[in-house]
């Protein structure tokens, strides 16, 4: 039909695609960049722009209802969500849309759900999917868990039977995690959950900067990543890491509860506090399951 493209017309389109897909100005595209521009093109092929633009904007991969957002940043985007058939509350994340095409924040995202989908823990946020959105996202499928360790503390005073639940809760989920080799990296009040029917099982979220065991966020390519008031200053200083560095920040954490809490009582947990928040590595409880027995000795 008159003025739609022939066949030679797409050829060159298709060339000039091709271009942009294997070379930035004079540069070549790394490997793993090419293949996160090639998957999302095939996402749009397979998708089509027509059918993206008929589904509600409040309906997510045709399965989940969107009931609000209850986290947005400058990376990522929370939305609580209810399962249309099942009834159930999950959590959904996603990239930001203004770094849906940035290579590095998509290789982590997916990283994430990798490491994620590995761990099953009682004290682990489940991982339960990965999806695309309808303009390609990925999407992380989450266990719905009811408020963050960072509310309680804004909220008032944490009795010592409380503080001494969560950080058994904190530390049995850090020892599942170091058993798998891996280092959380971000652990803090705003990634300590709490799920269940009381709301009161701990559940450690967020591993979008997680590493592996002796590697360092350089391999991120990242020169920081964390809460500087959590964070280990091996972390800090960019050296490698292991397991003793979310111990220093499980310190930190229950120093935190602590100036919420006047209990007499309390000053043994104190004493665990400072161990755990030791500046050197080699000063802190050898592991997780070191710090449980010390724990459960006061």
């Amino acid at each position: 039909m008159a003025g739609e493209p022939g066949f030679d017309d797409i050829t060159k389109r298709f060339s000039a695609l091709w271009q942009s897909l294997t070379r930035t100005g004079d540069a070549w595209r790394s490997g793993e960049e090419r293949r996160l521009l090639t998957d999302r093109v095939r996402d749009a092929l397979d998708r089509g722009e027509s059918r993206l633009s008929d589904m509600p904007a409040n309906i997510i991969a045709n399965t989940f209802t969107i009931e609000n957002k209850v986290h947005d940043s400058a990376l990522t985007r929370i939305h609580k969500v209810r399962h249309r058939d099942l009834g159930s509350l999950h959590a959904v994340k996603t990239l930001h849309p203004d770094h849906a095409d940035d290579p590095v924040s998509r290789r982590l995202f997916l990283r994430e759900a990798e490491m994620g989908l590995s761990l099953r823990h009682a004290h682990i946020i489940t991982t339960q999917a990965l999806l695309r959105l309808q303009d390609g996202r990925p999407a992380i499928i989450l266990e719905w868990c009811q408020g963050t360790l960072a509310d309680r503390l804004a909220s008032g005073a944490i009795s010592v039977d409380d503080i001494s639940k969560i950080m058994i809760g904190i530390l049995e989920g850090l020892s599942a995690i170091h058993e798998q080799s891996i280092v959380h990296c971000d652990l803090s009040p705003s990634n300590v959950l709490f799920s269940g029917e009381e709301g009161d099982t701990v559940k450690i979220a967020d591993f979008g900067i997680a590493l592996s065991r002796d590697e360092n966020h350089h391999v991120l390519d990242l020169r920081f990543a964390g809460n500087r008031h959590f964070a280990a200053p091996e972390q800090k200083e960019a050296s490698v890491m292991d397991h003793r560095a979310d111990l220093f920040a499980a310190g930190r954490i229950l120093s935190s509860m602590l100036q919420v809490c006047d209990d007499a009582e309390a000053i043994s947990l104190h004493a665990l506090a400072g161990h755990l928040s030791q500046p050197l590595p080699q000063d802190r409880p050898e592991n997780a399951k070191a710090a449980l027995r010390m724990l459960g000795g006061l």
